[in-house]
């Protein structure tokens, strides 16, 4: 164990069962690392490299009980042997590495049904369906079945091999959680009403299941710590619960109380928000063990929450999704080679407009690690490596360069690294962003062999004279034009140029293009002071960001900045000297005040740029937004891939 983090990296006892530390991992699968397989197959050595990479516990898949009563929705029906087989599988890979696996049990109700008659639920089934109003209650004999049914997916699982399951009882979506919050109970008879007769359902789920599992097969279960609303759960409830659970129940985990702020993103200012609930509940109830979830990628933060007593274990998914070598890294005491983690909840899925792939932005390995053997060859010689642009993308591929035994010179016109991530250190809701770019400048800066060029244009004749072998072009891109009359007034500015100028700008400004850019360079001008308008040709603002985790956050902040405001399907026809002229669905012509206009009408690759540097070298490759314009991800993707292969 690391001096540094002595509490963090401490064995815990859960049980009759030893933890080797007390990082874990929650449920958090990929969602397309594997097909449509109703058996865990690839995803096997995705589980089995975060245990690898030190989770001492992970919530795996499992039997779900579905809304039409199977045991398979969103999970594996282990009750067929063969799928049994592979489930075993996984198992043993976790166990290999003295880590313990946990299933999930995702209980819906059956179709038609739910905890009480017609109360919404915000969630959506696997099957696409909307918030249902006219569901009927479950009868008590539906109930008594449906905890019976739950026990005996257990018990498969325990059969597989797992040491336990994770029981979801959060945000008011599937029937555990329904059952526990006033908000979505409605009943009268011994399942509803007080806070006693509320809790007996999830209580009595558990207690079957240690029942026919055994007192040694672990449960986790995870509940909110509190409603939205104050008239449904609260904390005070959540303290009364971990008492009651206390036995039945191993790991209680406190969540946030809806599902997307669970996952934070820049948009929250507090790393960890969700915090405060743990402390709570760990004072109030110390002898049944609490787990802390979303945001935890700090490994010193980690060390000080549980030397406070504010947590037991520390549960993390983006920080082993984020970092390969988590836990090398904090058994090595290396906090400061710690990637962060942007939190643009591109795990998920990248965009709405993009594959159905698994990505992270800041980890290119991730989701096809179990390829990068095949892929990745050793390199034949040192070589010396050109690396034109010090964006994401050049800095990127320097590292990588430099991991693999080259000499490399980066290249970069300016004064300074980062590109367009510079834009970060002046924008709130780009901390993230910004410690990301910090990071990289600094681990560019410490390797022993890279050179860094500021202030140089590079040259076709200079990257030849200083002896660069291979030539990667990271020159990046561009802001693009559109043809509107008015655009070349002295009042227009592109918005890659409005960071660290926002002073000079007039205090009605409209926002030309309302895409992920457009958006956000409005949301920040507005929380300057400045009143803005972002007119947008669709139907809603960031069409291309992810719904997932991430669009409700990013227009909830939008929605809050009384300075912000928005025309959708609208169209700007000109621009005058103080003022935007818009056409609107119905072809109307409005004009709004405009002292400044901010063009973000999309980006454009330096292709040219590029291509004028491809007879340097012997070998040429354009890397990042000089390829095609794209986010971080595909920045860093594109210069992971390429300078693997030097």
């Amino acid at each position: 164990m690391h001096d540094m983090f002595p509490h963090l990296l401490a064995p815990i006892r859960v049980g009759n069962h030893i933890l080797k530390n007390r990082m874990i991992c929650p449920p958090s699968k990929p969602h397309f690392i594997q097909g449509p397989e109703k058996y865990p197959s690839t995803i096997i050595d995705h589980y089995a490299q975060r245990v690898r990479n030190g989770a001492a516990l992970i919530t795996c898949d499992g039997t779900h009980l579905d809304a039409n009563g199977g045991p398979h929705m969103m999970g594996w029906d282990g009750t067929d042997g063969n799928v049994q087989h592979y489930m075993a599988q996984l198992a043993d890979a976790i166990h290999f590495y003295g880590s313990l696996a946990n299933g999930v049990i995702m209980a819906f109700a059956p179709r038609g049904y739910d905890v009480s008659e017609g109360v919404p639920t915000h969630y959506v089934v696997g099957d696409g369906s909307k918030p249902r109003y006219d569901c009927k209650e479950m009868t008590q004999e539906m109930i008594e079945e449906f905890i019976a049914t739950c026990v005996k997916l257990a018990k498969v699982q325990q059969e597989a091999g797992f040491d336990g399951v994770y029981i979801h009882m959060a945000y008011r979506g599937v029937i555990p959680g329904r059952f526990l919050s006033p908000l979505t109970n409605k009943r009268t008879d011994r399942f509803g009403g007080s806070f006693e007769n509320r809790i007996r359902f999830p209580l009595t789920l558990c207690r079957e299941i240690k029942k026919a599992c055994g007192k040694d097969f672990l449960i986790e279960a995870s509940i909110s710590g509190h409603d939205p609303d104050p008239a449904g759960w609260t904390l005070e409830d959540s303290c009364r619960f971990a008492k009651e659970a206390t036995g039945c129940i191993d790991i209680l985990q406190l969540r946030a109380p809806e599902i997307d702020p669970n996952h934070p993103t820049g948009f929250t200012m507090e790393p960890t928000p969700w915090l405060y609930m743990a402390e709570t509940v760990k004072r109030s109830q110390p002898d049944i063990l609490i787990s802390t979830v979303a945001g935890y990628i700090d490994p010193v933060e980690n060390e000080k929450i549980l030397a406070e007593g504010k947590a037991d274990l520390i549960s993390m998914a983006r920080a082993f999704v984020s970092n390969p070598e988590y836990g090398k890294l904090v058994y090595e005491g290396r906090p400061q080679d710690i990637v962060p983690c942007i939190r643009c909840n591109k795990c998920h899925r990248s965009s709405d407009s993009d594959p159905w792939l698994s990505v992270c932005s800041v980890n290119p390995a991730w989701a096809m690690d179990h390829r990068l053997g095949k892929l990745i060859v050793p390199p034949e010689g040192t070589k010396r490596v050109g690396i034109v642009g010090g964006g994401v993308s050049g800095m990127e591929a320097a590292l990588i360069s430099a991991k693999r035994g080259h000499q490399v010179t980066l290249y970069e016109k300016t004064g300074r690294l980062g590109g367009l991530l510079n834009h970060a250190d002046v924008v709130d809701f780009k901390w993230p962003l910004k410690k990301f770019k910090d990071f990289m400048v600094r681990k560019v800066g410490e390797a022993p062999n890279i050179t860094v060029k500021l202030n140089t244009t590079a040259t076709v004749e200079q990257l030849n004279a200083d002896g660069c072998e291979v030539v990667l072009a990271a020159v990046g891109s561009e802001p693009l034009s559109i043809p509107i009359p008015g655009l070349e007034g002295p009042q227009v500015i592109h918005a890659v140029d409005v960071y660290g100028r926002e002073d000079g700008l007039a205090q009605d400004v409209v926002v030309i293009g309302g895409g992920d850019i457009g958006t956000e360079t409005g949301l920040h001008l507005a929380q300057k002071g400045h009143k803005v308008t972002v007119i947008e040709m669709k139907d809603r603002l960031a069409p291309e960001s992810y719904r997932v985790h991430y669009y409700g956050m990013f227009m909830d902040a939008c929605d809050k900045e009384p300075n912000f405001s928005s025309l959708l399907e609208c169209r700007v026809t000109q621009v005058l000297e103080n003022a935007v002229s818009y056409e609107d669905k119905t072809g109307a012509i409005h004009t709004i005040p405009a002292g400044s206009v901010v063009l973000a009408a999309g980006m454009h690759a330096k292709v040219d740029e590029a291509y004028a540097l491809s007879s340097a070298g012997k070998r040429f490759y354009a890397i990042g937004d000089c390829v095609k314009a794209g986010s971080v991800q595909k920045c860093m993707r594109s210069a992971f891939d390429i300078a693997n292969t030097i």
